[in-house]
């Protein structure tokens, strides 16, 4: 979309992001009835501030005309005893509702896709509430596909 504007976010841009993952924990939290929609508002912001200062985690912002539209969380995983090959997850992403469809989304994975690629990651990974059928449609048109399924139950 014209006038979007991704880029790392900085220490200044607090505000807009916890304000994006509120939003995505009001959301997660009517699929998830452990997910505590207040956590952002309590760690987010000094969550996201050691996310930016390592060097193996991304934090992104949409923004337009200096308004935070969404964000994205992302962490670089180097290859370990465990695992053959370094991958990057997305750990976190949303798009406010009005600016959905409109690409933003599209260019918050492309610019984690690239950054993840000059780490030296083989794969991309993500998470999604098997309810969230949108996001999992949006994560496949990016060509992510399903390669694990988590259970749970109440007890």
């Amino acid at each position: 979309m014209q006038g979007v504007t991704v880029r790392s976010a900085t220490v200044a841009d607090i505000d807009g992001l916890v304000a994006s993952i509120t939003a995505l924990f009001a959301e997660d939290s009517v699929r998830d009835e452990l997910r505590n929609p207040g956590w952002p508002q309590a760690r987010a912001a000094g969550d996201e501030a050691e996310n930016m200062a390592n060097p193996d985690m991304i934090v992104l912002l949409a923004e337009l005309d200096g308004s935070v539209i969404g964000h994205l969380t992302g962490g670089f995983y180097a290859a370990s005893a465990m695992w053959s090959g370094p991958r990057a997850h997305l750990i976190s992403m949303h798009v406010m509702a009005a600016w959905r469809g409109q690409h933003v989304g599209e260019q918050l994975v492309e610019y984690f896709r690239s950054w993840a690629k000059e780490k030296g990651a083989v794969q991309l990974r993500v998470t999604a509430y098997t309810a969230n059928t949108g996001a999992i449609r949006f994560y496949q048109r990016h060509g992510f596909a399903p390669l694990e399924t988590t259970l749970a139950v109440s007890i």
